[in-house]
């Protein structure tokens, strides 16, 4: 129960630093126009205001669903911990999407290869996180818990 509080409250600021991002991301972007997607010579951009509406209405749809979580399953505790925490790692990849999206658009000289790292880490951290649980579940099978 308790370590459903710190996460409730990590979740929580970490919601408020994706919707921070956001804002300063939007308020970095000098061109109307947000290149998003690029496969080498062709680049696919939208408008910035599109480009912060779209991310903001996925932020706060993928933020709903543990309220949503919460009152469907009020009993399961350790699946709302689970879940507070991969919403938690979405979070921090949409902070680093959003800086990266920002930064690649500012017009300076960077060498982005330093973001690599960054980048991969927090999509490696949420596709652990998704698989911790049927892995968690799998172990109570065996284990003999229920």
């Amino acid at each position: 129960m308790v370590i459903l509080r710190i996460f409730k409250t990590v979740w929580f600021f970490s919601m408020i630093a994706g919707v921070g991002s956001l804002l300063y991301g939007y308020a970095s972007l000098q061109q109307e126009n947000v290149e998003v997607f690029g496969n080498g010579s062709e680049m696919t951009s939208i408008s910035r205001d599109s480009f912060f509406y779209i991310v903001l209405a996925f932020l706060a749809l993928i933020n709903v669903t543990v309220y949503i979580i919460a009152k469907i399953l009020a009993k399961n505790t350790e699946f709302r911990t689970w879940f507070y925490g991969l919403i938690i790692t979405f979070n921090i990849f949409a902070v680093v999407g959003i800086s990266f999206v920002a930064l690649y658009n500012s017009g300076e000289t960077y060498n982005f290869a330093r973001l690599e790292m960054v980048i991969y880490g927090a999509i490696v951290l949420f596709l652990l996180w998704t698989m911790s649980w049927p892995l968690y579940l799998g172990y109570r099978k065996y284990s003999g818990q229920s």
